[in-house]
């Protein structure tokens, strides 16, 4: 290295100021004579009563490494406050230096890191509730372990700050769309279900019911559907300008990203509700839909299969015996099929892969898991041993004890003791 270059990076480490900005501005205020020599005298005396309280706040003033870190945290958040009210111009923070007290000055770093805290820190709707516990423990951090710098806070800021833009937005839709503030918690689903709503062409200006989502995602689908521009700017007319900004940033971003994926070939509205890599949803939970329209809508096999009863366990088991043994499933169990399940699960036993095929394939999605339990850990095991003719002692040749059990775990058609 030539010493040219050497002389200029150590002009460069000598320009560096890394003291805090309390004491530039105090220093600066001092040497420009903007805070005189009485002014410092009171200055002094602030401070000691400052790291007083606040060393008793996080701890005790009795003990010189509470005061000695008391005078950190002090100095830490006269300078957050005064280079953020600033904007980093040191003549103006001396003149406030020599204005208001020293204790006005913590103070407003203090204000400035619980009003942070009591910022969202997501886009859910879950309330941020800031106890006096969480906020000691708050501040004791951001002064303490990590001090947060005043590009640390902005930044931080402006996260929370997006967040709560999103809160916003999201309740005004709510209201705008007849959801009340308690019956969600995810925004970003509250926000995606509205933008399918506005997108679809004369859909109703209303947050969907389950049934009313298969019909717009549907509609979605067809290739030519498209954005009325002119009924999306209607239903904006009397938002406020951030919010027309953020609808046009979520419809944007709907179009872009959403709008494929419903319209890829192997996507559903059942899987787009439940699947468990879809985007979430959210859809009004209604007393007036019938509980079994979704269902007949988006798993027609399954509801013809169980009629639309598989809530009842016997219906299930009817159907989930039948595909075990590769017969065809149906809601109910003649006596000759109840002879052709015990035949078949005695001489080959139970296809158990057919089962959970036939519901990955045809089961609505938010039944799927609960479905394979009750085939594996209920229905499967008890059959396999109520079946079963193995025991010598007690052989079942003619399917007596197989068909009483059957006729009581299934939808049986024949009075039980016929054979």
């Amino acid at each position: 290295m030539t010493a040219e270059p050497m002389a200029t990076g150590l002009s460069g480490l000598a320009a560096y100021d890394g003291r805090p900005f309390f004491d530039k501005a105090l220093h600066h205020g001092v040497k420009q004579g903007t805070i005189a020599p009485e002014r410092l005298r009171v200055i002094q005396a602030d401070f000691a009563k400052g790291i007083v309280q606040i060393a008793n706040y996080f701890g005790t003033a009795y003990l010189r490494p509470d005061l000695e870190l008391a005078v950190r945290r002090m100095v830490h958040l006269m300078s957050l406050y005064l280079e953020e009210f600033s904007g980093g111009d040191l003549p103006r923070a001396a003149a406030s230096l020599r204005d208001n007290s020293l204790l006005s000055h913590s103070k407003g770093g203090s204000d400035m890191l619980k009003r942070l805290q009591a910022m969202p820190d997501s886009s859910l709707m879950l309330g941020n509730t800031v106890s006096p516990d969480s906020q000691r423990a708050y501040l004791d951090e951001k002064t303490a372990a990590h001090p947060m710098t005043l590009a640390e806070y902005r930044a931080e800021r402006a996260v929370r700050q997006r967040s709560q833009d999103i809160l916003d937005f999201s309740l005004w839709l709510a209201r705008k769309m007849g959801v009340a503030r308690g019956d969600y918690d995810d925004t970003e689903a509250l926000i995606r279900s509205a933008m399918l709503v506005l997108f679809v062409d004369k859909a109703a200006l209303t947050l969907p019911t389950r049934s009313a989502f298969v019909h717009l995602v549907k509609a979605a689908k067809r290739p030519k559907a498209k954005l009325d521009t002119a009924r999306f700017q209607a239903f904006l007319a009397d938002a406020t300008a951030a919010f027309q900004q953020q609808a046009e940033r979520a419809m944007a971003r709907f179009i872009e990203q959403d709008l494929p994926q419903i319209r890829a070939e192997d996507t559903t509205a059942d899987r787009l509700l439940y699947g468990d890599t879809a985007q979430p949803y959210f859809v009004s939970e209604s007393l007036d839909e019938d509980v079994s329209e979704y269902d007949r809508l988006v798993a027609k096999e399954w509801q013809r299969v169980t009629r639309g009863e598989s809530d009842d366990p016997q219906v299930l088991a009817t159907v989930f015996l039948l595909l075990a043994t590769g017969l065809p499933p149906k809601a109910t169990l003649l006596l000759k099929d109840a002879k052709e399940v015990t035949r078949i699960f005695r001489s080959s036993g139970f296809d158990s892969d057919a089962v959970l095929a036939f519901v990955e394939q045809n089961a609505p999605e938010s039944q799927r898991a609960d479905l394979r339990r009750a085939w594996s850990d209920d229905i499967r095991r008890e059959a396999e041993e109520r079946l079963a003719d193995t025991d010598p002692n007690w052989p079942d040749s003619y399917m007596e004890r197989a068909l009483a059990y059957l006729h009581g775990a299934c939808r049986a058609t024949w009075k039980s003791g016929r054979r």
